[in-house]
């Protein structure tokens, strides 16, 4: 299944760069039309289910310096869209398309609308995507396309860059300015003690 995906930060590059310093996978970081571009550059150190590098870009919260942000993916037969709004303590938002059933509940997930990803869209340089939302919309809710359709077309709709990128037509590392940031392994190995000591807790609640 294909797996590929970017975050768009209307930060500045510095905070993108020293985000995924704490990160788990090594990520490209540039500067393109006025965001900044972030992009998985290999796998991540932590455990499975947490090596998939673009479920774990999708995954990661963004802190307060890089927001607002949109994140941009295709995930198997799913198209998958992440926002985090400008607010102080923004909530992780996503929008999650497939196949037939097009865009789907997330009970367990925050929901974003097609207003919320034009907000955002909206954020760098004042853009005016004006007919954006009622597209976006359309195509959202049509679960005759086919997951690249669905990200191609909210990338043309929303007026962002990296979509070459994206479909790999173009290297993230080859963007001007470009840098690959290798996370020091103590994250992955914390991440992991982490996740091992939920385990733990969970296992001793259900003992009770």
């Amino acid at each position: 299944m294909t797996s590929r995906g970017l975050l768009l930060s209307a930060g500045r590059t510095e905070w993108a760069l020293a985000w995924a310093k704490r990160g788990l996978a090594p990520l490209v970081v540039a500067a393109v039309e006025g965001w900044t571009l972030v992009v998985p550059a290999g796998a991540p150190m932590a455990r499975p289910p947490y090596d998939d590098p673009v479920r774990t870009l999708a995954g990661r919260p963004v802190g307060m310096g890089m927001r607002p942000a949109i994140g941009l993916f295709q995930v198997g037969r799913q198209a998958v869209v992440t926002v985090h709004d400008g607010r102080w303590r923004a909530v992780h938002r996503w929008a999650i398309w497939t196949r037939h059933d097009a865009l789907v509940d997330t009970p367990d997930l925050t929901p974003a609308r097609t207003a919320d990803m034009v907000a955002v869209a909206g954020s760098v340089g004042g853009a005016q995507l004006v007919g954006a939302e009622p597209a976006l919309r359309q195509i959202w809710h049509d679960g005759s396309l086919q997951p690249a359709q669905v990200v191609e077309a909210t990338f043309r709709l929303l007026g962002l860059p990296g979509h070459d990128v994206l479909t790999g037509e173009r290297r993230g590392a080859d963007l001007p300015g470009a840098r690959t940031i290798h996370p020091h392994p103590r994250h992955a190995r914390a991440f992991d003690r982490l996740l091992e000591e939920q385990a733990r807790d969970r296992e001793d609640q259900e003992s009770r």
